[in-house]
């Protein structure tokens, strides 16, 4: 499945056989925080027997058998909270799932516990069951991921006056190779006049069945790819044009991945644009990263100014924006 994603469209001038910039991998702060698993279990209060003849109390002590069963779920976008039971007796380490995902949390008293499902896909379905230690305990339970459409907006986390931005989540239409479209939010600093919501797309730039940008001229070019340039370029110049536009293959069709380069003076830069659909205990991000080749080019290109205080933001070419509604 092919993804498409806007650039930032900056001019570098100089210096082409510069070694692009050294950085970490847009996708190994997530792969960090993919802990182990957490069990939390918690032993029941003891009943306390009234004053009955000690046959009737062993027998009112007694619990009644339990089978492995998945009660319920509560799917979010990219995990589902399985209510479940198992046995008395049940080690809750040697629980998996089937059908979808991984266990991350198992948290309970007795034969119950909540069993969070991670590393799911949004919009998604699943057909999932228990196992035990290795052999399968429950029926499949259908479920349905959620939907990160919403609005999404940055701000700067040290309180400076760096400019925020702000970005709108839509489903893509069906036939589209793609799960959502990004388009710029009208509250966005560099939201240009006489446009709408909804009006300006900025991720993919194009979609199955749409005209190329390769070659395109600045001025022939979508309002999305003019509004990367007004955005995050720094220099004085405007690329003259596009050169390219190259999908990558992802893994998930929650992340949107392409490299475009853009002609300035003759010197071609690439920028290599992630857009990221994230959801950590019930939150949704959006997390941008952004950087260009040869490395010179980074030199024009506005930055992150606080990296490292908000969640995923690793290094200045990351932005992890919050949903907001």
């Amino acid at each position: 499945m092919r993804r498409y994603c806007p650039i930032a469209i900056l001019a570098a001038v100089l210096l082409a056989s510069c070694a692009t910039v050294s950085e970490e991998s847009p996708y190994e702060a997530l792969e960090e925080e993919a802990a182990s698993l957490v069990i939390v279990m918690e032993e029941p209060a003891a009943a306390v027997a009234d004053e009955a003849p000690e046959g009737e109390a062993e027998a009112a002590a007694e619990e009644p058998a339990v089978d492995f069963a998945i009660i319920s779920a509560q799917p979010r976008e990219q995990s589902a909270i399985l209510s479940v039971q198992f046995p008395k007796g049940t080690d809750p380490a040697l629980l998996s799932v089937e059908g979808g995902g991984r266990i991350t949390a198992i948290r309970g008293s007795g034969t119950a516990a909540e069993v969070t499902v991670s590393e799911l896909e949004s919009l998604s379905s699943y057909s999932i069951s228990l196992a035990y230690d290795g052999e399968a305990v429950t029926a499949p339970y259908d479920i349905r991921t959620g939907s990160f459409a919403g609005r999404y907006s940055w701000q700067p986390a040290d309180g400076s006056e760096a400019e925020p931005f702000f970005l709108l989540a839509e489903e893509a239409p069906a036939g589209s190779d793609y799960r959502y479209y990004i388009y710029l939010d009208p509250q966005d600093s560099a939201f240009p006049e006489g446009y709408g919501e909804r009006e300006i797309r900025i991720a993919p730039l194009i979609d199955r069945g749409e005209p190329s940008l390769d070659e395109m001229k600045y001025r022939d070019a979508p309002e999305g790819y003019k509004w990367t340039n007004s955005k995050w370029n720094t220099g004085s110049m405007t690329p003259s044009r596009i050169a390219y536009v190259r999908p990558q293959e992802t893994d998930t069709g929650d992340v949107i991945h392409t490299l475009v380069a853009s002609v300035a003076l003759g010197f071609t830069a690439e920028s290599d644009v992630h857009y990221l659909f994230h959801e950590k205990d019930g939150v949704d991000y959006l997390i941008f990263h952004n950087s260009m080749s040869p490395g010179i080019a980074n030199s024009f290109l506005k930055k992150n100014p606080s990296p490292g205080i908000r969640p995923y933001e690793v290094n200045e070419y990351w932005y992890t924006l919050e949903r907001v509604e």
